[in-house]
């Protein structure tokens, strides 16, 4: 096949996409959409109750450290220089609506991904880019949908941990599917022996299995990386049947029994999950974002704190 952006697709067989982890390689660091002007654009371009910046501890895994920033009012230039100087992170994410070239873009990578890989044919796709100081660490997590990261600019290291307990508390992850809290999960050191490392640097390609934690740490540069999203069929009903099994856990006091994707008790589930949200009882339950600090490219860190908490929700 004609390559456009990805190299070594060999290696994502249908066998092992989704299943395991899959190291590519891009040439999306010889791209201009990723310059600092290029970045600067993209940060006033998309709304900060869509991607607020993040503030993070250096080295510990303090959760408190993680908190949002007020960003309105400021040229992008501004917020990019506090991130380059301070210790913050911003996701800017589903760029394929605000930004013509990104959606370009993200219809080439997923068109290149499905002549590689027979039956993997996602209905739904996302794009995003993820900016972070040299510093930066992005906490123990796992992600929804199916994920995949592209090194542009910098180094990192990432840690991925299997998809299964103890590294992935059941009821964590419904409560991150039905939106009762974010991404961030119980992290124990000891889940490191089982964790597979990479060191990624411009043209690396990472993805990994559906819900895998992961967690990570910038090596003493800016980085800047793209983040894909992508949900199939099967990610769509391993959605709602946790999404039914936090009601039924969380709401109604029951332990779910199973955890399958497919026969009657899966679509009872289905039909708790379409009701529940029809209900709008999802938006009683999710979580909200409030800005405790102000981005401030001249003071240290890149912030200075809020004396009231901003609504960013």
């Amino acid at each position: 096949m004609t390559h456009t952006h990805l190299y070594e697709l060999e290696r994502a067989t249908p066998g092992v996409w989704g299943q395991e982890i899959v190291e590519l390689r891009h040439n999306l660091h010889e791209s201009p959409l990723f310059s600092d002007d290029a970045l600067a654009a993209l940060i006033e371009r998309v709304p900060q109750q869509v991607s607020p910046v993040n503030t993070m501890a250096a080295k510990v895994h303090e959760t408190t450290s993680w908190t949002y920033c007020d960003r309105s009012g400021l040229s992008g230039m501004e917020v990019l220089s506090a991130i380059k100087t301070g210790r913050l992170w911003i996701n800017l994410q589903k760029l394929e609506e605000s930004d013509p070239s990104f959606k370009i873009l993200l219809d080439t990578l997923y068109d290149e991904l499905r002549a590689a890989i027979p039956g993997f044919n996602p209905y739904r796709t996302s794009i995003g880019v993820l900016i972070s100081s040299p510093d930066a660490q992005v906490f123990y997590h796992a992600d929804v949908p199916g994920q995949s990261l592209m090194q542009v600019r910098g180094q990192k290291r990432i840690h991925i941990y299997p998809s299964r307990e103890p590294y992935l508390k059941t009821p964590e992850l419904e409560n991150i599917i039905r939106g009762i809290t974010e991404e961030d999960i119980t992290y124990d050191p000891a889940f490191d022996i089982d964790a597979d490392s990479f060191e990624l640097t411009a043209g690396d390609f990472l993805h990994w299995p559906l819900n895998a934690p992961h967690r990570v740490e910038n090596l003493g540069s800016l980085n800047v990386s793209v983040t894909l999203e992508h949900w199939t069929y099967e990610t769509r009903r391993h959605f709602a049947m946790n999404y039914g099994n936090g009601i039924l856990r969380r709401e109604l006091g029951i332990t779910p029994r199973t955890r399958r994707i497919a026969g009657p008790a899966f679509w009872s589930k289905v039909a708790l999950t379409a009701a529940w949200r029809l209900a709008g009882l999802q938006k009683k339950q999710s979580f909200r974002r409030f800005a405790k600090c102000r981005v401030d490219p001249s003071a240290h860190n890149g912030v200075v704190p809020l004396q009231t908490a901003v609504d960013l929700s």
